[in-house]
């Protein structure tokens, strides 16, 4: 099994019954009503999409290919998953952030901080 496959169980258990779901990504929503979206084909780590990240956990890595480190600008191109059909909230028009996560472990604390935001 992949690790974005394990990742996908977690927040399946974790966000019930808010998953909308491409070839490519999962949304969640938490019950403040953030986004959240999985990468869902990544093998080497679990990539994630989120709408704020201002914490510094072990095996957690901000990406952006312009701007390393930073989150992705308004205007900032990005995975065209991340759309008004699927992720009003994650789609270009909002500042968004996208992680690379080493390990299930760092992952379960990432998503227990921002699901209770």
């Amino acid at each position: 099994m992949k690790i974005s496959e394990n990742a996908r169980e977690l927040l399946m258990d974790r966000f019930p019954f808010t998953e909308v779901s491409t070839q490519y990504i999962a949304r969640f929503e938490t019950r403040s009503g953030r986004e959240l979206a999985l990468e869902k084909d990544r093998t080497d780590a679990i990539y994630l999409w989120l709408q704020k990240y201002d914490q510094a956990f072990d095996g957690v890595q901000i990406k952006n290919k312009k701007y390393p480190g930073q989150a992705y600008g308004y205007k900032q191109n990005r995975n065209s998953n991340l759309n008004q059909k699927n992720t009003p909230k994650l789609k270009v028009g909002n500042k968004v952030f996208y992680l690379k996560i080493e390990t299930l472990s760092s992952f379960k604390t990432v998503v227990d901080w921002y699901g209770g935001l």
